[in-house]
């Protein structure tokens, strides 16, 4: 591909976005400029729901809500969100639909992907859109659960990698019934070799969402080691991989019957926040020693990582979506996350009026 071929892939962005029963929303139409665009509103108002609907076009999910019917407008049973982006100067409309029936409200969803109108699979309407979220409580990517950890690995991958989204899902399909069994097998209601199609489901799946991940966490490494940034240059991701083979399953047999749940897999799979600015002690973790401002700024090195990952797999530019982020940072996190920015389509939301000033670009003004 052509340098000029490849430059004209990067001009992408969101131009305008418009909902329908969507959250707090009744009806919102939305217009957006390729560089800084900025929500102002207080707490409350639904600058959040706007980042969450053009999540929903990019990812087909919600970056907060565990069930994709929260997002419909109270005592609504269906909404919409379209988005038109321009792709080289041409137009494309991005539309998700949400309808729950009224009869069934706890029945999931049914979801409905159009681009210019004509539905798609969910795999053909993936990444069309590609977004990176920041959000205030991304801080406990180094501080909270290795759950949380597992998450933002599986939404690096499921807007631009459809090999890793279908067998996350079969995974976990597969994990679901083996765990299952395994209730049954300790009830002697079923029989061991019931585990087998299982097994070889975990085994297939686990392989293609292990090289996924530990290509990605190489990336990240490789990123960060060159990185201008001397406290960037010295961080480091400790890749904690839970293997799975049939033969370490058929080992750990009577160990998951008696606990009734499969002791191995990427469901247990944990990555950490490492730096070799702890030069006195060989645990390197920034959860144990790092300043709020190093953990900070680890996350912030990630989400650089992530971006210039969706960058070198699609050569595309993903949109950043910045859900008021900057009153928790000091200055000079601040000044970072603008040179971020500046080269991408950022919609950026505040309670703080103040922010705009931080701009060096004119942005956007926009009220939620």
């Amino acid at each position: 591909m052509s340098i000029a071929n490849r430059l004209l892939n990067y001009l992408m962005y969101l131009s305008s976005l418009s909902l329908e029963f969507f959250r707090s929303y009744d009806h919102r139409k939305i217009s957006f400029q390729p560089s800084f665009n900025l929500i102002i509103g207080n707490n409350g108002t639904g600058k959040t729901n706007i980042l969450e609907s053009i999540y929903l076009l990019s990812a087909c999910k919600s970056f907060r809500a565990s069930k994709l019917s929260q997002l419909l407008k109270w005592e609504t049973s269906y909404a919409s969100v379209v988005g038109l982006i321009e792709k080289n100067n041409e137009p494309i409309t991005l539309e998700a639909q949400l309808i729950v029936d009224p009869k069934y409200p706890n029945k999931p969803s049914t979801k409905r992907f159009l681009i210019n109108s004509i539905q798609k699979t969910r795999k053909e309407f993936l990444g069309t859109l590609k977004t990176v979220v920041f959000q205030p409580d991304d801080i406990r990517l180094v501080t909270g659960s290795p759950s949380r950890r597992r998450e933002f690995l599986d939404a690096v991958f499921l807007q631009s990698e459809w090999r890793y989204a279908q067998a996350l899902a079969q995974y976990h399909k597969a994990l679901k019934h083996r765990n299952e069994l395994l209730d049954l097998i300790a009830l002697s209601k079923a029989h061991r070799s019931e585990l087998f199609y299982w097994d070889q489901s975990l085994v297939k799946n686990a392989e293609i969402i292990r090289t996924f991940r530990q290509q990605f966490i190489t990336h990240v490494n490789d990123f960060w080691s060159i990185s201008n940034h001397p406290e960037v240059q010295k961080l480091f991701l400790d890749y904690h991989q839970s293997t799975i083979t049939t033969e370490k399953l058929t080992n750990n047999f009577n160990l998951d019957v008696s606990r009734g749940h499969t002791s191995c897999g990427p469901h247990l799979d944990d990555f950490h926040f490492q730096s070799h600015i702890f030069t006195d002690t060989p645990d390197k973790s920034l959860a144990a020693w790092g300043s709020r401002g190093q953990q900070r700024l680890s996350v912030l090195a990630l989400k650089l990582a992530e971006i210039n990952y969706i960058e070198t797999k699609t050569n595309e530019k993903p949109v950043l979506l910045l859900d008021d982020i900057f009153s928790e940072l000091d200055p000079d996190h601040q000044q970072l996350v603008i040179e971020i920015c500046h080269d991408y389509q950022s919609i950026i939301t505040s309670a703080d009026g103040q922010i705009n000033g931080l701009l060096s670009k004119n942005a956007l003004l926009i009220s939620p």
